[in-house]
């Protein structure tokens, strides 16, 4: 289902609050107070999955706690400590429907050469973290927070050769295909994967100076000759380099990203329409950026 209500959330360094923006009406926002935010300290947003926000809070000397928050309510749960004081080098926030059971996923950021990721999980119905097996993969760090879809967190292999899978039920990695590009180089192409209409897609980028992405989606999940090509999404409309494009929603007719340049020092939130070659620069110099949808939902 195509997402119809969609908002994006912006966090800021020197602010309590929150800006929740409604995207089919940007001109409609709300400041959001964070209620687990203090002062002289930063809050990350992570992730969002049925109108919660998986977030920690930062005091510049490492991690001080992780949080699910409802930005909507203003309910927020404090989770156990998960023994982890550094940032995580990939993440994923979803939900199991069979058991009703939230999970979220943080990978050990300290890793001595060559040891493979650690790999930590945290169950809503036991409201307790538990190690489980190690990675074998190592994700591309543009890519750390995983994309949910059927249950599942996908991220970009580090060297882009596959998709990184990770089923919430049966806590086991695996790995997807990618599209065969025969003209780029995949390492190089693909930047960032997402969800359109219930669809893995993926982005891809040959040159960073174009001023604009292709949007790949997988018609069939898990089905390597089923990736079509859809759209050139266009972001500026001049040369620059783009190093850093991050989707926050994709919709039928276009696609919100958060794009980073060379030119500008903080992000910039840009609509870009699928089938007409336009854009939209829709906010400027945020800190962090969510896509999220309003609930009413809570945890015990």
């Amino acid at each position: 289902m195509l997402n119809d209500s969609p908002r994006d959330l912006d966090s800021h360094y020197d602010s309590n609050f929150i800006d929740s923006l409604n995207l089919q009406t940007p001109s409609s926002l709300k400041n959001l107070l964070c209620p687990f935010k203090q002062h002289a300290s930063s809050v990350y947003l992570y992730s969002s999955c049925r109108g919660l926000v998986f977030a920690i809070f930062n005091n510049g000397r490492g991690i001080i706690a992780w949080h699910i928050w409802n930005p909507s309510t203003g309910f927020f749960k404090k989770l156990p400590d998960p023994d982890v004081k550094d940032f995580p080098v990939f993440t994923g926030f979803g939900y199991i429907s069979a058991t009703d059971d939230y999970k979220a996923l943080i990978a050990n950021s300290k890793l001595e050469k060559g040891e493979k990721p650690r790999i930590r999980i945290y169950s809503s119905k036991s409201n307790s973290w538990k190690r489980i097996q190690d990675s074998q993969y190592s994700v591309l760090s543009r890519t750390a927070v995983g994309t949910l879809l059927n249950e599942a967190f996908h991220w970009l292999e580090r060297f882009c050769v596959v998709i990184v899978a990770f089923d919430l039920a049966g806590e086991e990695f695996r790995t997807m295909p990618l599209p065969v590009v025969e003209d780029h180089f995949a390492g190089d192409y693909f930047r960032h994967l997402g969800d359109f209409g219930g669809c893995l897609c993926v982005f891809g980028q040959a040159d960073t100076n174009a001023g604009s992405m292709d949007l790949w989606v997988m018609r069939e999940y898990d089905a390597g000759n089923s990736w079509t090509k859809l759209f050139n999404l266009k972001l500026s409309n001049q040369p620059e380099q783009i190093y850093h494009v991050n989707p926050i929603f994709v919709m039928e007719t276009s696609t919100f990203l958060e794009v980073h340049t060379k030119s500008e020092s903080g992000a910039k939130l840009v609509r870009s329409y699928h089938k007409e070659e336009k854009f939209e620069e829709i906010r400027v110099d945020r800190q962090s950026m969510i896509g999220y949808e309003e609930s009413l939902l809570w945890l015990e």
